[in-house]
């Protein structure tokens, strides 16, 4: 009987001693996230003609294709630090109807970016480096935050995608300064992409909201440049922030 005994009190320890290593993996594995895509009708521009014009491209079909430009520069940012989680981790699909029903429970206000509301935590720069002949922006004092209908909408979508953390893109904008030339012979102009964007952890609470912003000229009209050139910086950016948000 002692000798069984014995033999049960090895298999345990063998045992403990291989499980213990695979459940630090699980304490130490990244923090997962799943990024939602803002709504096609939040798409804010008045530089589509000129964009649409440059790139030989319809005008829905550049919208498209800014959006989706968007989540997979923040998709690869993401996948080398996080688990990135989605419908297709690249999603957008045009028939996806996980989207359109989040998309009815979503409403969009006002709101103080958390640089503002927490100084001492949150630093505020700008997204790029500024270049010569441009202006820096001054920080942000408001961006567009998203505001949910449905109490258990995020702690569901957690669950369902096993995301620890959710980012809402809630809006991008581009707008044109005309009283910014860059280059008055040329007439070329200053322009600023903005994407706004909210985080919020697996229990529904947010925990940070703010704008990054990247400067191109208005003389860059091709769609593909445009993405290729600024999106990786904007990218950079919500990493950070999130980085800093989720210490």
């Amino acid at each position: 009987m002692k000798s069984v005994f014995a033999i049960f009190i090895i298999i345990g320890l063998w045992h403990f001693s291989w499980s213990s290593p695979l459940d630090s993996l699980k304490v130490n594995e990244p923090a997962s996230v799943l990024i939602i895509p803002y709504m096609p009708a939040m798409h804010l521009s008045d530089a589509d003609y000129d964009i649409s014009d440059g790139s030989q491209m319809e005008m829905p079909i550049l919208r498209s294709r800014l959006r989706k430009g968007l989540l997979k520069a923040l998709n690869k940012q993401f996948a080398e630090v996080y688990n990135v989680r989605g419908f297709n981790n690249d999603f957008v699909n045009d028939d996806n109807r996980d989207l359109d029903l989040l998309y009815h429970t979503l409403l969009f206000e006002g709101d103080s970016v958390y640089p503002l509301k927490n100084p001492s935590r949150f630093a505020i720069k700008d997204t790029m480096p500024v270049k010569k002949g441009t202006v820096k922006r001054k920080p942000e004092v408001q961006y567009m935050n998203v505001g949910i209908y449905d109490a258990m909408l995020i702690p569901d979508l957690s669950k369902k995608y096993n995301a620890n953390y959710i980012i809402f893109l809630n809006e991008i904008d581009i707008k044109t300064h005309f009283d910014d030339c860059l280059n008055l012979a040329l007439k070329i102009y200053r322009r600023d992409l903005k994407v706004h964007y909210s985080i919020f952890d697996k229990t529904g609470k947010q925990i940070y909201g703010d704008v990054a912003v990247s400067h191109f000229g208005s003389n860059t009209n091709d769609v593909n440049e445009i993405i290729s050139e600024n999106f990786p910086a904007i990218s950079d950016y919500i990493l950070k922030s999130f980085d800093r948000a989720v210490k």
